[in-house]
């Protein structure tokens, strides 16, 4: 069995396998987050445009007064990057894939149909995970700062909150094995196998197993943060050089999307996938 700092080590060796497939998907980040930052900018127009309009009492008015332009590339931009994300998921999917199976090289971007569907499946799984956690933390959020239903129903909220979070801690855990465990099967069903994935973290040890994930967590910490002080300091130098904030935000969009997330999400993917293999034993 590899030790804690062997895992990691492979892992943040891995995207540079194939730096041209690591730029392509960074290609695909970058275009989402253009696209989101534009689906930001109109909502902001728009409602500056409600702002500056006639005094609003309905939803009707409220609709009314937006150019229909607007809200329409706001729905089109929010559906284009609903597909993108849909397909990094999908991208990672097969990452995670190559990993169980132990395999070198990065998976390619050919089957564009079965990295949406590979993407759709990851998605409802983490869904599925999480929307009981989050449903319980924002029920008692609303619980606890309501000051018109009392000390006690406050306190409740409290606890409920507290609660909410052990859920969510122990929901990512393992929703970390779920996914792993349904893309090694290639099945959707294998995400809800509790027994299973529970006696698969078991095999591998809960201490060893939050411990990969602390450290993995740890070290892309550490590598994100030099790499904001960087791309931070080119992006405020070009910004001060040409006088414009939007050159700013561009900047470190453009560097952080095309080097930083893609290599972020592709060495967690591996570490992950070869954590499953290590609780499985498959060699």
């Amino acid at each position: 069995m590899s030790s804690i700092t062997d895992v990691v080590k492979e892992g943040l060796k891995y995207p540079f396998n194939d730096g041209k497939k690591v730029l392509t998907f960074g290609i695909i980040i970058l275009v989402s987050s253009l696209v989101s930052i534009f689906m930001e900018y109109m909502v902001f127009d728009n409602m500056r445009a409600l702002a500056n309009a006639a005094p609003i009492d309905t939803v009707q008015a409220a609709i009314s007064a937006l150019p229909p332009s607007s809200v329409a590339l706001v729905v089109l931009s929010w559906i284009v990057s609903f597909i993108l994300a849909l397909f990094c998921a999908g991208y990672i999917y097969d990452v995670v894939k190559y990993s169980i199976e132990k395999r070198s090289d990065l998976p390619g971007f050919g089957d564009i149909k079965g990295i949406f569907v590979k993407g759709i499946k990851i998605t409802i799984a983490q869904i599925a995970y999480m929307i009981l956690p989050l449903i319980l933390f924002f029920f008692g959020m609303m619980l606890a700062v309501n000051e018109a239903v009392g000390g006690s129903v406050n306190a409740i909220g409290g606890i409920l909150v507290v609660i909410a979070m052990i859920l969510l801690v122990f929901a990512a855990l393992m929703e970390t094995m779920a996914i792993c465990n349904m893309i090694a099967k290639d099945d959707l069903k294998a995400a809800f196998d509790f027994k299973g994935i529970l006696a698969q973290i078991k095999n591998i040890g809960w201490g060893r197993f939050i411990g990969i994930i602390i450290f993995s967590g740890v070290v892309i910490a550490v590598i994100s943060i030099f790499f904001e002080i960087i791309f931070g300091a080119i992006a405020t130098g070009l910004s001060i050089l040409l006088g414009s904030a939007l050159v700013l935000v561009l900047t470190k969009t453009i560097l952080d999307s095309l080097l930083v997330s893609p290599y972020i999400s592709i060495v967690l993917s591996r570490v992950y996938g070869s954590i499953y293999r290590e609780a499985n034993d498959i060699e």
